[in-house]
């Protein structure tokens, strides 16, 4: 029986993978290997194979994003997984681009194994659809549900002193039971939402390449289905129609939420809402902006403490635990961001939050 060395093996295997290897010699500036996978998904041979032709085919927005990647593995640096697409016609596929350097014994080659993840990002963005919806549906449940029982708990106490004096025991048992009840819902609500948001952002950031607009947008329509109810308007802009950039859209997408949810629990019926993204060369900058009651100065420097005294009652009787911002700020600290905020007691408040374009390997 005929055994193969190590070289022949590999070259085997790569031979006959779906996986994309391509081998591209930097001292001659010519691709030396392409295995078949990769000749029939770029639809070209090997001779025909240039840096330039292989560059015209990943999407605009991504061009930046890869050469910046390449350039850091051919410096020496550790790359992680590269998400770009390639056009395809009116269409494009999504390639997952492994990239290494080999520097040694006289060659310096970069070598790259990439795969078809177009599959696997299409299921990805309807789980993570499907996800979003279900946290703007709980935070609109939230103030649909805690408004109406916070009223509830309100006009109960107001009874209670109206009625004290009637010494009518059966109807102040009444009452205190309403006052009650009403308590204990909206605290089972928040601890509800609370715990939901503390469970998600304890567990390791998993980033992705996503178009962030386009994920706004999905959390802005949820919030919108309910917007003749909530009787505030709400706005959404951005600079460009696609803002590509890695994050973990599931803990991302708790921040915005909880932004969006803020800004509802203190901006009065007729008030508004707007919510803004601009591409910037090195960053994107996010603005979430209200008309509301504002934040008392007092409360500015502890905002994001955890178990802040800034903590405070929504509009409609929402209750706060204090934890919310403190989270927010680190899970915008983990993608390698900052969150500040300007804010007047009877004009309004605008939170800004800034992530860098291309994330930090």
């Amino acid at each position: 029986m005929l055994l193969m060395n190590e070289s022949d093996s590999l070259f085997y295997l790569a031979e006959r993978s779906t996986e994309l290897f391509f081998i591209f010699d930097l001292k001659f500036n010519h691709f030396t290997y392409m295995n078949p996978a990769s000749q029939s998904f770029f639809n070209i041979s090997l001779e025909d194979t240039t840096p330039a032709n292989l560059l015209g085919m990943i999407h605009d927005e991504d061009k930046a994003y890869v050469l910046g990647n390449v350039e850091k593995c051919i410096s020496g640096e550790t790359v992680a997984d590269t998400e770009c697409r390639i056009l395809r016609g009116k269409y494009f596929r999504w390639l997952r681009v492994s990239p290494f350097l080999l520097n040694e014994d006289g060659q310096n080659q970069l070598i790259v194994q990439a795969e078809d993840i177009t599959t696997a990002k299409l299921n990805i963005e309807v789980l993570h659809t499907h996800t979003n919806k279900k946290n703007s549906i709980l935070t609109i449940l939230a103030h649909d549900l805690a408004g109406p029982l916070g009223a509830i708990q309100s006009f109960a106490t107001l009874l209670s002193r109206e009625t004290g004096e009637s010494g009518n025991p059966k109807l102040a048992k009444i009452i205190q039971s309403i006052e009650k009840l009403s308590k204990s819902g909206i605290h089972l609500i928040h601890t509800f939402l609370d715990q939901e948001f503390l469970e998600s952002s304890s567990v390791n950031l998993v980033k992705r390449r996503v178009d962030l607009f386009e994920r706004i947008k999905i959390a802005y329509s949820n919030y919108t289905e309910s917007q003749s109810e909530l009787r505030i308007k709400l706005n959404i802009n951005a600079n460009s129609e696609k803002v590509y950039i890695e994050l973990d859209e599931d803990k991302f997408m708790q921040v915005i939420n909880n932004l969006i949810s803020n800004a509802l629990k203190f901006t009065p019926s007729g008030g508004e809402i707007d919510v803004n993204l601009y591409k910037q060369s090195e960053s994107v900058l996010i603005t979430v902006a209200d008309t509301g009651i504002g934040i008392p100065e007092a409360f500015h420097n502890c905002l994001f403490d955890k178990f802040t005294i800034a903590r405070r009652n929504g509009l409609r009787g929402e209750v706060s635990t204090g934890l919310g911002m403190s989270i927010v700020k680190m899970i915008v600290e983990w993608h390698g961001g900052t969150i500040r905020f300007d804010s007047k007691e009877d004009v309004g408040t605008v939170f800004f939050v800034e992530l860098p374009l291309y994330a930090r390997k």
